[in-house]
């Protein structure tokens, strides 16, 4: 069964960063004190992707109503991506994520760059952030049921009553979802809920990537997938193994 953690690929890859040395110090009369050499310096540190992201609360949008919350990544098996296909491509962009019509930011991207949560050399050279923004909606359990349910990371069995309503935060992958019951998160398969329950339609998710423009000052701007689509030169990614996304060769 898959979890969160492998749906957010791109933001569980570890890196490793080597420090340079330090250079050796000039020769001098000093006599140094006696210290002990037993730990040596380190010099290789891992880092988390999940460490150059922001959290939710540092990401301003503009004009979302009440109800829309943010994730920190864009869903699905394969999640959407977009590459560059065409020199001098210029997409519609925002300086803050939002909702409506707004003045927007004109945005040239490099010729061959892809935008995919799974593009890691990408992500950290023009320091992209992707984000969705969702709708949060209800469904109804008709039937008693116990479902397989992922708490943290434990598993759980989860008793429900017909007449039960829960919260449908947002999908991952693969069929699982994320839904909340007395403010607590669940992580759940669709497959394995009664025919019977009924789902309360919501809004379409919103995906929204931060780029860093080609332009001579680097002007970041947050690009909305569908709109980063209409775009001559912009054509959906197409993945060729599970995982894996680069630049156009």
């Amino acid at each position: 069964m898959i979890r969160l953690t492998a749906s957010v690929l791109a933001t569980s890859l570890v890196l490793t960063a080597c420090n340079p040395s330090d250079p050796a110090p000039a020769e001098t009369d000093t006599i140094a004190p006696d210290t002990a050499p037993d730990a040596a310096p380190e010099t290789e540190t891992e880092t988390d992707l999940t460490e150059i992201l922001s959290e939710p609360d540092d990401i301003e949008t503009i004009g979302y109503p009440d109800g829309w919350e943010m994730q920190l990544y864009w869903s699905g098996e394969y999640p959407n991506g977009f590459a560059v296909t065409q020199e001098g491509t210029t997409v519609m962009g925002h300086e803050t994520i939002t909702f409506g019509e707004y003045p927007p930011i004109y945005c040239g991207l490099p010729h061959k760059a892809t935008y995919s949560p799974w593009n890691v050399d990408r992500m950290i050279s023009d320091e992209l952030i992707f984000v969705s923004m969702t709708y949060p909606t209800t469904f109804t359990i008709n039937e008693d049921v116990s479902l397989e349910v992922f708490v943290g990371d434990g598993v759980e069995q989860l008793d429900l009553k017909a007449g039960e309503t829960l919260t449908y935060k947002s999908y991952v992958a693969e069929g699982f979802f994320i839904a909340e019951k007395d403010g607590v998160s669940y992580e759940m398969n669709e497959a394995a809920l009664p025919q019977s329950t009924e789902f309360e339609q919501g809004p379409e998710d919103e995906e929204w990537v931060q780029v860093t423009c080609a332009d001579a000052d680097k002007t970041r701007a947050w690009v909305r997938y569908d709109q980063a689509l209409q775009a001559p030169g912009v054509e959906p990614y197409e993945y060729t193994g599970f995982g894996e996304a680069a630049d156009l060769p």
